[in-house]
């Protein structure tokens, strides 16, 4: 699925929820954008890099702890993290949730990998096992990386 601006990827189970801001396709593949939503204290990703891309982060409510190049921080609204292409890092949401801003740079096919991410846990009851997650996440492996 290639998202258009506009489109909505909620996880009831997870109480997630992502909008597309901007696209691949609306930037001419400059950048992605999205709006997230997390719930209080989220689990969080394994640590990981993206090869070739940067990301900024804004967050507008609530506030996250950040892992980056071994360096942990809490970042509160109205505070950003820039994370640079190739570095280890993870974030999740604190006590009191939070919703951000999320710009990767260029956007590579980073939309249609949370799309798919998004169908394999809509797929498997919002409960998808780790082997079903690397199975979508070994197709995009210019986006994403485990370290």
């Amino acid at each position: 699925m290639i998202p258009d601006v506009g489109t909505e990827l909620i996880n009831p189970r997870a109480g997630t929820k992502t909008v597309f801001v901007a696209t691949r396709q609306s930037t001419a593949g400059e950048y992605l954008e999205i709006e997230v939503t997390y719930p209080p204290n989220n689990p969080p990703p394994p640590m990981h890099k993206h090869p070739t891309q940067s990301e900024h982060f804004t967050v507008l409510t609530g506030a996250i702890e950040a892992i980056v190049d071994g360096t942990q921080s809490t970042v509160a609204a109205g505070g950003e993290l820039a994370v640079p292409a190739d570095t280890a890092h993870k974030m999740w949401a604190t006590e009191d949730g939070v919703v951000m801003r999320w710009r990767t740079t260029p956007a590579l096919r980073t939309g249609e990998m949370f799309c798919d991410l998004w169908r394999v846990a809509r797929d498997n009851d919002w409960q998808p096992g780790g082997m079903q997650l690397f199975e979508v996440l070994q197709n995009y492996d210019a986006e994403f990386c485990l370290c």
